[in-house]
C-alpha cells in the first residue's frame, strides 16, 4: 500500500472514531430482553435492523438511535436512546422501538468484551466492530447523516448495518 495513501487513511479513521468514541462513552445501559423484544414487534413504529457480520456471539451489540435532526447527529448528549443487545453469531435481526414516524439514523459496535466502552488502539483507531445504518461508506470525519438516516413509517422499518473490522 502506498505510504502516503496509508497514512492519509489512519488519520481519517482516526479523526472518524475520536468523535465515535466520545458519543459511545458509557453509561449504564441494561441489555435488552426478549420478553421487550416481543413487545416491541407490536409497537405501531419500530426498527428491524439487522446486524451483519458478528464475529462471535460473545459480548453486546450497542446501538445508538439518533433522531431526525442533522445538526445534533453524534452530539454528546443527542443520541435518543442507548440500546444493548446480547450478540448473536454472524447475522441477527433486533427490534429498536422509537415514538413516531420520522427521520433516524443509527452508530452501533460490538462490546465484544461487554464493558461498555468502545474500545480504541493505542492510536485511537477503532478496536472493536462497529457499523452505521443504511452501511454508509467510511468518511473523513464522523460519518454524513444523509447517508446514514432513513424513514420510519410503520412497525418493523427495515435497516441493515454491517460491522467493519
Amino acid at each position: 500500500m502506498n505510504p502516503r495513501l496509508f497514512r492519509a487513511t489512519t488519520l481519517s479513521l482516526a479523526v472518524s472514531f475520536g468523535a465515535f468514541s466520545a458519543h459511545a462513552a458509557s453509561q449504564d445501559y441494561e441489555v435488552v430482553t426478549d420478553q421487550e423484544q416481543s413487545a416491541c414487534r407490536d409497537l405501531p413504529f419500530s426498527i428491524g435492523l439487522t446486524v451483519k457480520n458478528i464475529k462471535k456471539a460473545k459480548g453486546v451489540v450497542t446501538i445508538d438511535l439518533h433522531g431526525g435532526d442533522p445538526e445534533r447527529f453524534m452530539k454528546k448528549g443527542a443520541k435518543l436512546a442507548r440500546l444493548r443487545y446480547p450478540a448473536g453469531d454472524g447475522e441477527m435481526t433486533v427490534c429498536v422501538p422509537v415514538e413516531q414516524a420520522g427521520r433516524y439514523a443509527i452508530v452501533l459496535y460490538h462490546d465484544r468484551d461487554g464493558d461498555g466502552k468502545f474500545d480504541k488502539t493505542w492510536i485511537g483507531l477503532p478496536d472493536e466492530p462497529y457499523g452505521l445504518s443504511n452501511d454508509a461508506p467510511p468518511r473523513l470525519g464522523k460519518p454524513r447523516y444523509d447517508e446514514v438516516s432513513f424513514e420510519v413509517t410503520g412497525p418493523m422499518t427495515p435497516v441493515v448495518a454491517t460491522l467493519s473490522k
